[in-house]
């Protein structure tokens, strides 16, 4: 039995027993076929066609790259990746002299629990070494200067498809931000914000020529030692590539 006090200990059991499933013989199957529901005895009402535009499009041209071109990014691309992803978008007066600082993506509670990190390599202006996102800044905090590319190699199962991108964002969260207010379903909130925050990073790559794949598939505590998190309180909880997609 869990205790009914501890709003933690749940999710936490769910998350440090859910390092990848290496299940090689689904792997090395035969494709897989896509399933759809269908209702047979349910009356059809045919919807007329989208007109494409704006998020649309860009969402329609989005897809997942698996070989990256090296190439050095810039500063200001980087800067408008991670502002598009979750930086602050407004900022309102509460009472008592706070601010409430709202983000691009919806966050149960206004809490935003999540802490971007970044690997990254070959910006213009930005060293390569392992960067923590403020977005009150906004400014990139450096977290570990250098390499960090051998260590992961080791992490990523991905890493072959992604050893040129830029930067690898590793969206960390904060576990108590969310949980202190919601309990065991705080850790839903928390993986549900994690994936807007990655569909605005593809969408806002797509918009200025850039590449992503997005990735589940990564040793939760050689990354979490990696960028340094606090495992009692913290975990990357999704991670996202980006960068030049290799010409076709």
């Amino acid at each position: 039995m869990l205790p009914v006090d501890d709003p933690m200990q749940l999710s936490r059991l769910f998350h440090l027993n859910s390092e990848p499933w290496l299940n090689e013989e689904a792997y090395r199957g035969a494709p897989f076929a896509q399933e759809f529901k269908d209702h047979l005895d349910a009356a059809r009402i045919s919807l007329p066609p989208p007109v494409p535009g704006g998020v649309m499009a860009l969402a329609a041209a989005r897809y997942s790259v698996r070989a990256f071109e090296r190439q050095a990014m810039t500063g200001q691309m980087l800067s408008d990746l991670l502002h598009a992803a979750y930086g602050i978008v407004d900022r309102a007066a509460l009472e008592g002299g706070h601010a409430f600082l709202r983000r691009g993506v919806p966050s149960a509670g206004g809490l935003y629990p999540l802490e971007p990190y970044l690997l990254v390599q070959n910006i213009a202006g930005v060293a390569d070494g392992i960067y923590h996102f403020d977005a009150r800044g906004p400014a990139l905090e450096l977290v570990r200067a250098g390499d960090w590319q051998a260590e992961a190699a080791t992490i990523f199962y991905t890493w072959p498809f992604i050893v040129e991108a830029n930067i690898l964002l590793c969206i960390g969260a904060v576990f108590p931000r969310s949980q202190k207010k919601y309990g065991p379903r705080g850790y839903r909130y928390i993986l549900l914000e994690a994936g807007h925050v990655a569909q605005n990073l593809c969408l806002a790559a797509v918009e200025m020529g850039l590449a992503t794949l997005c990735m589940g598939g990564f040793r939760d505590g050689a990354l979490n030692r990696l960028i340094g998190l606090d495992p009692g309180r913290e975990g990357v909880v999704y991670a996202v590539a980006a960068g030049f997609a290799t010409a076709p």
